[in-house]
């Protein structure tokens, strides 16, 4: 089972479920949930092979190599450790 390392918390992603399910839970704010309004926008410090590829809202969308939407994480294969700015 997978695990999100998320600020100084953790937390497994059952499996199955969406990992942006498992974000929601350790604190991360969604607006939209479209990729479009960036309040889910992450910065990946280790992992980021482990999430789906990158979609096309995000390759719309102004993010550095290292930043994800955490909306559009669709599929997590292994371990990962993000950044987040929570409100």
């Amino acid at each position: 089972m997978p695990k999100i390392t998320f600020n100084d918390k953790t937390a497994d992603v059952p499996d199955g479920e969406n990992p942006y399910e498992t974000f929601e839970k350790l604190g991360m704010n969604f607006s939209c949930f479209n990729g479009i309004c960036g309040t889910c926008k992450m910065k990946v410090v280790n992992g980021m092979e482990n999430f789906n590829s990158k979609t096309e809202e995000e390759n719309d969308f102004p993010l550095e190599d290292d930043e994800r939407l955490g909306c559009q994480c669709f599929k997590l294969n292994d371990d990962v450790e993000i950044e987040y700015d929570e409100w």
